[in-house]
Parts: C-alpha cells; sequence; structure tokens
C-alpha cells in the first residue's frame, strides 16, 4: 500500500492532522472580510492550512487568490506574482482567450500570454502591457485594478499573501504603504502568512509602519499531542501497518509536535517498519530524517558567522534565560558583544526564540542536530 504520509503542502483532500479549531476559526474570519496575520516557525504547515481554509471557501463559491512572495526579487516581481495569481484563477471562470472577457475590461496593465508546452498544452503567465510600466506604479495599477474587480464582484473573495514579510527585503521603502493604501478599502479578507516571524510582526506593530495594528494576529502552535497521537496510529492503520498510542507518542514527542517533522519522521517509520512499528524502527526512521535534513542544515551554518555558530550551538545543547550572563558566556566562550550582534541576526533569521523566557533553537530536528555536529 502506498505510504499514508506527506512530506509536502499537504492537498485540501487529504486528512489533517488536528487544526481543526483553526479551522473553524480562521474560516470565520475569511468569511467576516477581516484581516489576518498567521505566522509560525518554518515547516509548520501554515500553507498547507491557509490552502485548506481556501479550498472550503471554493467549495460555497468564493473566488480564492494564492500569491508567494518566496525570494520575491522586485517591485516589479511582486506586481506580476499578484497579476499572475490573479489571472490564473479567473481564467478558470472565463477564458481569456474569448472576445469580450469582462475580467480583461478591469485588469488592463497586464495581459496573459499563453505559450506552447512540451505536453502539447500551454504554460500561463502575464507580462506588462507597456515596458514602460514598473516600479510601485506598476504595483500601484494592479491593486487599483484588483479594487475594482472586488468592488464588482458578487461572490466572496478571499485573498492569501504568502511569506508576506519577504517584501521587506526589497530596496523600494513605499512598498507596504501602496499595498495598505489599497487594500484599505477592498471589502475582502486578506491572510498576511509567513515564518520570518520576527520580521513580518514588526510589520503589523511597529507604530511608524502602514500596516500597524490592521489586521488579527493569529500565531499557531505545535499540534496538539493527543490529537497527533491519534492522527498518526489512524494514518498507519490505513497504510496496512499498526503503530501503538505508545509507539505514536515516541514520534509525536521526538518532533515535539512540529507539523512537518511529525509527517517526515512517520513517513520513514512507515517505510522502514514490517505490519508493527517498533521502537527500532523509529530510531532508524529518524536518523534517515536527520540524513535527509543534514545538507539543508549544512547550508544554514555555512552562511553565518563563527559568534552565530558559537551561539547557535550553545543554545542546542543548553537553552538560557540568561545568556548574557558571565557564566554562560565563559562555558561556551562567547562574548557580550557577540551574543548581542548573534541574538538580532539569528532571531530575524527565526533561528532561534524566546519562549517562556528562555532562549532555545526554533526547529527541534536541527536542534538536535547542532547538538552532534563537531565542525
Amino acid at each position: 500500500m502506498a505510504n499514508p504520509f506527506i512530506m509536502r503542502v499537504i492537498p485540501s483532500s487529504y486528512p489533517f492532522a488536528d487544526r481543526i479549531y483553526e479551522l473553524k476559526e480562521l474560516s470565520s474570519h475569511a468569511r467576516n472580510k477581516a484581516n489576518v496575520v498567521v505566522f509560525a516557525p518554518r515547516r509548520y504547515g501554515k500553507t498547507s492550512l491557509v490552502k485548506k481554509i481556501q479550498a472550503n471557501l471554493k467549495q460555497d463559491g468564493f473566488i480564492t487568490i494564492y500569491t508567494d512572495f518566496f525570494m520575491v526579487a522586485s517591485v516589479d516581481d511582486v506586481a506580476e506574482r499578484i497579476a499572475r495569481s490573479v489571472y490564473s484563477i479567473l481564467h478558470k471562470r472565463e477564458s481569456f482567450l474569448q472576445k469580450g472577457s469582462r475580467y480583461l475590461k478591469i485588469f488592463k496593465t497586464f495581459r496573459p500570454v499563453f505559450k506552447p508546452s512540451f505536453d502539447d498544452g500551454f504554460t500561463f503567465t502575464v507580462e506588462p502591457v507597456s515596458p514602460d510600466l514598473s516600479g510601485i506604479y506598476l504595483l500601484d495599477k494592479v491593486l487599483e485594478e484588483l479594487g475594482e474587480f472586488i468592488h464588482k464582484e458578487s461572490s466572496g473573495i478571499h485573498i492569501v499573501f504568502d511569506e508576506f514579510q519577504e517584501i521587506t527585503d526589497l530596496k523600494e521603502r513605499r512598498i507596504e504603504g501602496i499595498i495598505r493604501k489599497h487594500i484599505q478599502t477592498h471589502q475582502t479578507s486578506y491572510f498576511f502568512v509567513g515564518s520570518r516571524r520576527r520580521i513580518l510582526l514588526d510589520i503589523f506593530n511597529q507604530r511608524n509602519r502602514p500596516f500597524y495594528q490592521s489586521a488579527i494576529i493569529y500565531p499557531l502552535e505545535p499540534l496538539p499531542h493527543e490529537e497527533l497521537k491519534s492522527f498518526l496510529v489512524e494514518q498507519f492503520k490505513l497504510g496496512g501497518k499498526n503503530c501503538s498510542r505508545k509507539n505514536a507518542e515516541i514520534i509525536s514527542s521526538k518532533v515535539v509536535q512540529y507539523p512537518y517533522y511529525a509527517q517526515s519522521l512517520a513517513y520513514n517509520v512507515y517505510e522502514t517498519a514490517e505490519r508493527t512499528v517498533t521502537s527500532n524502527d523509529i530510531e532508524i526512521g529518524f536518523e534517515k530524517l536527520i540524513s535527509s535534513e543534514r545538507y539543508g542544515y549544512e547550508g544554514i551554518v555555512q552562511g553565518l558567522t563563527r559568534p552565530q555558530i558559537l551561539l547557535l550551538k550553545a543554545l542546542a545543547v543548553n537553552p538560557c534565560a540568561k545568556i548574557l550572563s558571565t557564566k554562560y558566556m565563559k562555558q561556551y566562550k562567547l562574548s557580550i558583544g557577540g551574543i548581542q550582534y548573534a541574538q538580532k541576526k539569528l532571531e530575524r533569521m527565526d533561528l532561534i526564540e524566546k519562549k517562556n523566557q528562555v532562549w532555545q533553537v526554533v526547529d527541534p530536528v536541527f536542534r538536535f542536530w547542532l547538538g552532534t555536529w563537531t565542525k
């Protein structure tokens, strides 16, 4: 039988590990046209969750628009991504190839482009109608047209901007103001989703920023331990294998109820186990998980300075409330200046966090790997 665990964005039709309360509450916010900031560490299932919500809304007649800003390169790129996501959804409702498309009467800044693909079909993209359109002006026009569409459309509309904090890496500082100027008049719900939490929250919590206090702040918590155990037992059963609640508890605890790692570890355990999951299968599965993630972790630390690496390793083996204490600095060969600089940088990268007054590494599997890393 096929492995029942998934190590990518979970399709909306697949079983979810809990998130029942979040699905209900966030769906209500979407229907009420509220703007929401959905944030959590990387690999917490944010994208799977919002896509599940949008799938449910779509069944109820909503038009759902999803735009991913990951590694966005410029203001032009922001505008193009928004236009492409809007056009791709609307083209499914009314072909842009037919004359007199009502959508093309609204969206005039970009034009849809269809190109032949290798599979005898067509690829869909967009391009500005004029090379003279660029930068803030281009984004301003796209958002203006989106607002006109929202105003005229009778269906409910829901919009997701994923990895929204990536816009702060662009040199153009007016971008937040332009986006805020338009969406505050849009009678629809926007979800601003992100994993670099400190940067994302600063957009909405700093008094001098355009988005200050303009959205509901909604953190995602780890999966509930008991519900995750039940989910794991049921999924193994669906795959034709038996996993006791005790072993499901071990899997859940090893990854600290971290959604992606729960799926990934369970996937590896399923591949290892015969008909019944054993504790040895879990250990082998965890070793496979560490092995598969190692290259990504090495890439992270290669981009860090020595003080940042020293603090990261220290917190991996010894989370601490007082990282500037003489004892802690002496034990891990740290300096006041090195810690202060490293702490700010690592927090902005969402590699460390202060939780319950204790500084710790965010990612539990990365934390384990750091504790065993000897370079």
